[in-house]
């Protein structure tokens, strides 16, 4: 107790004298001269390089999209994606970086817990392999790898290795706290361990000897694999979150105060509007929405020549005509001398007519710049409406003007009804080809104007009603409000480059994915704000991605090595060089750099997987396991197997009842000589169940089993050799498969 004590003072004292108790080092190309092999760096498995401060590699998007695609979900099933997405959905708590405490309280020194029957398994959590791959996508590498390492190594004239040797050490491991005396300095720790290093080197590694600075905690009880930066995962672990140095190497790479020299991307458009400004005048949406509902895409943009459709939808229908037909008559049996009579009529026809639904890229509806297609006309806000005000004037022409208007006089009345019906009212625009949008600086003039259909409803045929130049007409009105404003034109250059801010979060959205097309369903368009720095001024940009292709794809495949690849067994995963944009370093510099979209994320569906090795134990008592998915946590309950639809059982039943002898040999026998076997179980619950295994071949001939105690006995009646399986069950229904073999000599 008194030692432990110590230890516990002596840390305390240390952790009060140094204040550099944590790290986090930054992942970038292999793109410095002293990164090759022999001293460690570029080894297999690694998708790049430390570097060092202000050289760091980081996103500039502030929403990232994934995707599972079929090859993932076929294997991992609904239950695996699930895990994906808790993964994601961990990064995705994260809000500003800037926003929590300087010392990074909010999280913890370590978060990783032990399953311990899932450790006995020999089970991998996807759900926490993912977390930490995530991290390394995120621009961070393995802390405690890189916090001392090499730089150069030569051999002193006249010596021979090792003692010749002669080593420049470096450190590539920060301390995340940004303020005080110790900003960003190198330091030894991560999450409160510290480390020590010592050299080790190979001199026997032809052609060209080999070394590293290796870590090692110098408290021998730390965590030496405490960030989730660091890869820890290992059979039976899992993460319950982010510590407090991932978390303090995203907040250097996106706090708010860094800022870097850095392109957009790939497939991103900068809306800028330092331009003249210029008039923009708005049209009659209600003929535009005619239009585009009876006319198809060519004759449209025909009619429209600016006009930019994405897609164009034909839409059959059955439309009932209806025309009311005016006129005036002498009814039957009126007295002589009566007036003429008005007189209506209904005329209704039906027909197959073809309206049209478009997608436009460049029809906006003002004030708000609303892009719009014709199906979203009426229902969109700004200058726009699904009803409006329109007026019916009624014209009557008659000889029939009153007593007191002498004879053969015409008279012509005209009245006014006005009443509000569906329909789209409102204005919009064309955006001008080479512009992206405009910016409305003023209303310039906003000009009424009365549009009248001009459709004669009904009128006097003089053939029939013979009552001279009797008639009557009705036409219907509505007011349109062209708006005339003073806007800058908005030019969208791709991939612009800017001093910029960090974005201080990332967030992750999955879409679903087409694996056939290799593409979303549908295209996604995201538009955000970024912030440059010009002339010491700050301005916010808008920026535009389109995509069609997910930032990151999940897959599984197998990923073993070929039958006679001498590299090691293949691991759970693997995924595809990080896109590292280095167009805008510095001069003579390995950064500042962006990560750009593309990855792909494979997970290796080869397991369960185990290792045999020569010359012993070549056989499956003798295998170990090499790794098997899984999903577990700290609860009680139990781990989830995969392949999908795999259960626990299986595996774990192998491990707690064992028989002996395990084989798959047992003792031979000989063709009339009476031959016994017995068996011996550890583990599960008494009594036991014998058979053969469902699908087995039968024992030799003359051999059977006994069904309770499970040996085999008998006289074989014919010689060769025999494999077949045995399956043990106990009271509790678990059970085993066991292969064995029984040579027969004559």
């Amino acid at each position: 107790m008194v030692r432990i004590l110590k230890r516990i003072v002596f840390s305390v004292g240390l952790i009060g004298l140094v204040p550099m108790v944590a790290g986090f080092a930054l992942l970038g190309p292999v793109n410095e001269a002293f990164q090759i092999p022999t001293i460690a760096y570029d080894l297999p498995g690694d998708i790049g390089a430390p570097k060092n401060l202000a050289e760091e590699y980081r996103w500039t998007k502030p929403v990232l999209y994934y995707s599972c695609d079929d090859n993932f979900g076929q294997y991992f099933g609904g239950l695996g994606i699930d895990a994906i997405d808790s993964a994601f959905a961990v990064y995705n708590q994260l809000t500003n970086v800037s926003s929590y405490s300087v010392q990074l309280d909010e999280f913890p020194l370590e978060s990783m817990r032990v399953n311990y029957q899932a450790e006995a398994l020999g089970l991998v959590d996807i759900k926490s392999l993912t977390m930490e791959v995530l991290a390394e996508q995120m621009g961070l590498a393995e802390p405690e790898r890189w916090v001392w390492c090499l730089h150069n190594r030569w051999l002193q004239p006249g010596t021979q290795c090792p003692e010749g040797q002669v080593y420049d050490v470096m450190k590539r491991n920060f301390d995340p706290v940004p303020t005080g005396p110790t900003q960003l300095q190198s330091s030894s720790y991560v999450n409160g361990n510290l480390f020590s290093y010592f050299v080790l080197e190979d001199c026997s590694d032809n052609p060209t000897p080999s070394a590293d600075a290796a870590e090692f905690p110098v408290d021998p009880l730390a965590n030496q694999l405490s960030a989730i930066a660091s890869f820890p995962a290992s059979y039976g672990n899992f993460h319950m979150g982010l510590t407090r140095d991932d978390v303090g190497g995203i907040r250097y790479l996106l706090r708010t105060n860094n800022y870097n020299i850095e392109a957009a991307g790939t497939n991103t458009f900068t809306f800028i509007t330092n331009t003249a400004p210029q008039l923009l005048f708005t049209s009659n949406l209600t003929e535009f929405a005619i239009l585009a509902l009876t006319n198809g895409p060519g004759p449209l943009q025909a009619l429209f020549p600016n006009l930019q459709i994405a897609s164009s939808t034909p839409i059959f229908t059955n439309v009932v005509t209806t025309t009311p037909v005016f006129f005036f008559t002498n009814l039957p049996f009126s007295p002589a001398g009566t007036p003429a009579t008005l007189v209506s009529n209904i005329l209704r026809s039906t027909n197959v007519l073809t309206y049209w639904t478009h997608q436009f890229l460049n029809v906006y509806l003002t004030p708000n710049n609303q892009l719009v297609s014709n199906s979203q006309i009426p229902l969109v806000p700004g200058h726009s409406s699904g009803s409006g005000l329109v007026t019916v004037w009624t014209t009557n022409v008659t000889t029939a003007c009153g007593a007191f208007v002498p004879p053969g006089t015409v008279c012509t009345n005209i009245t006014a009804a006005s009443f509000t019906t569906n329909g789209v009212f409102g204005d919009y625009y064309i955006l001008p080809a080479g512009l992206c949008d405009v910016s409305i600086v003023a209303t310039q003039l906003i000009v009424p104007t009365v549009v009248s259909n001009f459709t004669v409803v009904a009128t006097n045929d003089p053939a029939v009603t013979n009552v001279g130049v009797q008639s009557f007409t009705q036409t219907g009105t509505y007011t349109f409000n062209q708006y005339i404003y003073v806007v800058r034109p908005v030019v969208c250059p791709e991939n612009t480059v800017g001093l910029r801010q960090g974005i201080e979060r990332v967030r992750f959205e999955r879409r679903d994915y087409d694996s056939l097309l290799g593409r979303f369903f549908y295209p996604v368009t995201n538009t955000y704000a970024v912030v440059n720095l010009t002339n010491n001024t700050l301005s916010k940009q808008t920026v535009t991605r389109v995509l069609t292709t997910p930032d990151f794809l999940i897959t599984a495949v197998d990923t073993s090595p070929g039958p006679s690849d001498p590299n090691n067994s293949p691991g759970p995963i693997a995924r595809n060089q990080i896109a590292f944009d280095e167009s805008n370093s510095g001069n003579g510099l390995a950064g500042p750099g962006t990560l750009e979209p593309g990855t792909v994320i494979t997970y290796n569906k080869v397991g369960p997987i185990y290792q045999n090795s020569a010359p012993d134990f070549l056989d499956e008592a003798g295998q170990v396991i090499w790794f098997i998915w899984g999903i577990f946590d700290g609860t009680t309950n139990a781990p989830i197997v995969f392949p999908n639809g795999t259960t626990i059982d299986n595996i774990e039943n192998q491990i707690f009842i064992q028989i002996t002898p395990n084989g798959p040999a047992l003792p031979g026998g000989q063709v009339d000589v009476p031959y016994t076997n017995s068996f011996t179980v550890n583990g599960g619950t008494a009594p036991f169940s014998w058979s053969l295994s469902p699908g087995s071949p039968g024992l030799p001939l003359g051999l059977v089993m006994n069904p309770v105690t499970g040996e085999i006995s008998g006289t074989p009646t014919e010689e060769g050799e025999f494999d077949f399986s045995i399956r043990l069950m106990d009271s509790a229904s678990r059970y085993i498969d066991r292969p064995y073999s029984i040579s027969i000599t004559p």
